[in-house]
């Protein structure tokens, strides 16, 4: 049965799992894997993040076949473990969605590991860390700014970035005109930016309130002083 991924050129897949290579070395060599073992909390944190990411992606919905729609919870993990850990738990997270998708539909689709690591998980990624680091420089540390600014914005921004760049590609292939996947896709975007931007500030409001020392981007001493 012809698939939707089945109309990506090789070299793009190929392309994409070399470049993934070098982000994950990256994250892996300057993670802190010794604070890892010793924090109890910071494993569990690392193994619930796995497994929720690879809930939420595996739960889908779409009116065409590779334009689903889902959450992502990007800014939650990052600006909860860091750019580097969230990198790791990012490649677990799609490993596990894959083997699950394999499970309902029979189907063991490997190749897109690497496209569906590096486009659609490490880039919109990167990008949380980024915005982070320009409302962290740029505006006031307050714990408001911080929550709605750099957890509610951040995520439904990441939410648009990962939506058009997924649809960039599959268009730049010739697998739907730029009309279907706006009538179909892209129009609907603000639909979910905001429920990911919800979601994702109420968990990192929740954080900064109850349990700010989980947060490895939040500094007590800069936001409450």
């Amino acid at each position: 049965m012809t698939t939707w991924y089945d109309a990506l050129p090789g070299w793009l897949l190929i392309l994409c799992a070399v470049l993934s290579v070098p982000i994950l070395v990256w994250a892996l060599r300057g993670s802190n894997w010794q604070a890892m073992q010793q924090h109890w909390m910071a494993q569990h944190l690392f193994a619930g993040s796995v497994l929720v990411m690879s809930l939420m992606w595996t739960g889908s919905a779409g009116v065409l076949p590779g334009l689903e729609f889902y959450l992502l919870g990007y800014t939650a993990v990052v600006l909860m473990m860091g750019i580097r850990l969230a990198l790791v738990a990012a490649l677990l997270a799609q490993g596990f969605s894959l083997l699950m998708q394999a499970w309902i539909e029979g189907e063991w689709v490997w190749q897109l590991l690497g496209y569906r690591y590096l486009l659609q998980t490490a880039i919109p990624m990167l990008f949380v860390y980024g915005f982070y680091r320009w409302v962290y420089l740029r505006l006031a540390h307050n714990p408001f700014v911080y929550m709605l600014v750099a957890g509610f914005l951040n995520a439904g921004f990441t939410h648009a970035v990962a939506d058009i760049l997924h649809s960039l590609i599959l268009w730049s292939c010739d697998l739907y005109s730029w009309g279907d996947i706006w009538h179909n896709y892209l129009r609907y975007l603000p639909l979910m930016m905001f429920p990911e931007g919800v979601i994702n500030g109420m968990f990192i409001a929740g954080m900064v309130a109850f349990h700010p020392l989980w947060l490895s981007t939040f500094d007590e001493d800069s936001y409450f002083h």
